[in-house]
């Protein structure tokens, strides 16, 4: 039977994509969704203490974005965005050895063509991920044949630079009474999202086991589908950068997840 999966652990994400996670969760389990279902009353209390949680995190995100953190950012975006195109373009050249290296190459850029529209700390373990993997040993003569070996370097050290500056933000604003507000909220709208989704599991399971009414039943499960989406791409996102464990992914199908284009909102480690 279907569910929401109550599991996972909301204290992994850091502030941003935390913000983000109940952003998309807030937009699947619409007012028109929750009217339909009878459950109004649980997404306006965890709608009101999001909105809190947002006003605390606009009024530091000015603090994080500093000409600094923007500059390493630029830098490792436009060094990702050159390689991305020289591959790309590459795929057409009329020298062959230049077209089958960029083809190979193309099967390695295209889970990361999406990178530079991503949260600060989405963005840095899947440019992290990309380097590592363009630096293994059996694809370095197709990227020589590019002639992009000491860019994937630099975009490598770029994108480490770029974590080293932003950490360096992370803990200082740790200091500021900000966080404290920003520690205080987060557990309280992480139980108010809980509820919400307890309630469509009950309701799920109840409409499975007794009422039997396919139409509702059917918003329900699509419901719960992409609540699970949702969080499997996060799980995936914090495997990668480090502070979480690889995604069991067994409660539902998985579902081809959605591109967004989230603002760049730096989480606080």
């Amino acid at each position: 039977m279907k569910q929401i999966n109550q599991k996972f652990d909301l204290s992994r994400p850091r502030n941003g994509e935390h913000y983000q996670f109940h952003t998309d969760i807030l937009d699947i389990l619409s007012s028109a969704f929750v009217t339909t279902h009878g459950i109004v009353t649980l997404r306006d209390t965890y709608k009101e203490l999001f909105e809190i949680e947002n006003e605390c995190y606009l009024r530091n995100r000015n603090y994080m974005e500093t000409p600094e953190v923007k500059a390493a950012d630029k830098k490792r975006d436009e060094l990702f965005l050159y390689i991305a195109q020289t591959i790309e373009t590459n795929i057409h050249c009329p020298v062959k050895s230049k077209e089958e290296a960029a083809t190979r190459l193309y099967f390695y850029l295209t889970p990361y063509r999406n990178a530079p529209r991503k949260s600060y700390a989405e963005k840095t373990a899947e440019v992290k991920d990309f380097a590592e993997k363009m630096q293994e040993g059996d694809i370095e003569e197709d990227i020589e044949t590019l002639g992009l070996t000491n860019d994937i370097v630099e975009l490598d050290n770029a994108n480490k630079a770029f974590n080293t500056i932003y950490n360096k933000r992370s803990k200082e604003s740790l200091a500021r009474t900000i966080s404290d507000n920003m520690k205080s909220i987060r557990p309280k709208v992480d139980a108010a999202y809980k509820e919400l989704t307890s309630a469509v599991n009950s309701l799920y399971q109840v409409n499975t086991l007794v009422t039997k009414n396919s139409t509702y039943g059917a918003s329900l499960g699509t419901a719960i589908d992409e609540v699970n989406a949702v969080i499997l791409r996060l799980q995936e996102t914090l495997s990668r950068a480090g502070v979480g464990p690889k995604p069991n992914f067994t409660f539902v199908e998985k579902l081809e997840p959605t591109v967004n284009t989230p603002d760049d909102r730096p989480g606080i480690l």
